[in-house]
């Protein structure tokens, strides 16, 4: 009579554990419990079983003393009504010439299960959330799109259109009043068109550009192109420390300075204009301020103005770079457009700030 401890024949008929006892010719005798379900029938082979094939050699081995126990880990699968993994071990009890093999629930399998499962459902969530993010990504360069349209067309057609309303209302004022000047008035309507479509294939070429490429900005020729085109005095003035910046956001700065001095020349009815560039320190790294101020008449920035964008367009311009654009204004106190930008501090000097 095989003799098995009390202590494992009640966690056996438990199914807390499963208990095997195994002939020295490797002929089952007797199975107890729910986890060893996949070793073969009793009487038969149990190197007959999927699990056990082919290991003849290690059975003698064990039966020999050369190895102490043959362990399955995580074993599961192999019988319908065991879904979670088992960990079974093989041994040999030399005083009665019998294997027998325990088999328990492997807990650290489970575990490492438990995990993975964990980790795939947080895959899951990242794969969703990289997809939201993505289309946030794709929204914003939707948005983006249109805000540069909505920018080109301002600085191009509706000045052009604005340019030509005014020569043509010039133009009837001279048929009744001047009738000699209608010529010069046509031939400056013909050049306010030719100008229009100028800057309009510029827009064309700039909408078929990448938004990240860089072009070379040229804030100060901007300045004194606008001088001899308009015949307003125009004072510069920029720091030394200011140049870095100026030219790293050089771009931004350009276009809100040319749609500023659009206004001057349309609208205020300036003497002077005066350009400013300076750097001040910010709650992280520098900052670079832009001043641009005319003595023109002003307006009253209490009156909406419908149907005029250009002050939108210069807000939309320092935002994109994490900058601010203000405008302030008076009747007969002029206009001051200031612009604020973030600038990257090099690396170097970072280090020479904290070295101090």
């Amino acid at each position: 009579m095989i003799d098995l401890s009390a202590d494992l024949l009640a966690a056996a008929e438990a199914d807390v554990i499963g208990l095997a006892v195994i002939g020295a010719d490797r002929k089952m005798l007797r199975k107890m419990g729910r986890l060893v379900e996949w070793l073969p029938a009793t009487g038969a082979d149990c190197c007959e079983c999927m699990l056990l094939v082919g290991m003849e050699d290690e059975f003698a081995a064990l039966a020999a003393g050369r190895r102490d126990n043959i362990a399955l880990a995580g074993v599961r699968g192999a019988s319908p009504g065991i879904a979670q993994p088992v960990t079974a071990v093989v041994l040999w009890n030399g005083a009665q010439s019998h294997y027998f093999v325990i088999a328990m629930p492997d807990f650290a399998a489970r575990q490492v299960e438990t995990l993975l499962g964990s980790e795939r459902r947080a895959r899951r969530l990242m794969e969703q959330q990289l997809e939201a993010a993505s289309a946030e990504v794709r929204f914003a360069s939707l948005a983006r799109t249109r805000l540069r349209l909505a920018r080109d067309l301002h600085d191009t057609l509706v000045h052009s259109i604005v340019a030509l309303l005014t020569q043509i209302r010039l133009i009837r004022h001279f048929l009744t009043a001047d009738p000699a000047r209608v010529a010069d008035g046509l031939a400056t309507a013909e050049d306010a068109a030719a100008s229009g479509l100028s800057r309009a294939r510029e827009a064309i070429a700039r909408l078929r550009m990448p938004d990240d490429l860089k072009l070379e900005p040229d804030v100060e020729g901007v300045l004194a192109d606008f001088a001899d085109r308009s015949g307003v005095a125009v004072s510069t003035h920029i720091d030394e420390r200011a140049r870095d910046g100026l030219r790293d956001c050089g771009l931004t700065v350009q276009r809100i300075l040319s749609e500023a001095l659009r206004n001057v020349q349309t609208h205020a009815e300036a003497r002077q204009v005066t350009f400013r560039a300076f750097e001040e320190p910010a709650a992280a790294g520098r900052r670079l301020i832009v001043e641009i101020r005319d003595d023109g008449r002003g307006f009253d920035q209490a009156i909406p103005t419908p149907g005029h964008f250009g002050l939108i367009g210069m807000a939309e311009f320092a935002e994109l770079v994490g900058g601010t654009c203000a405008v302030q204004s008076a009747p007969g106190l002029g206009t001051l457009v200031r612009i604020a930008l973030p600038v990257a501090v090099p690396p170097a000097a970072s280090r020479g700030v904290l070295a101090d």
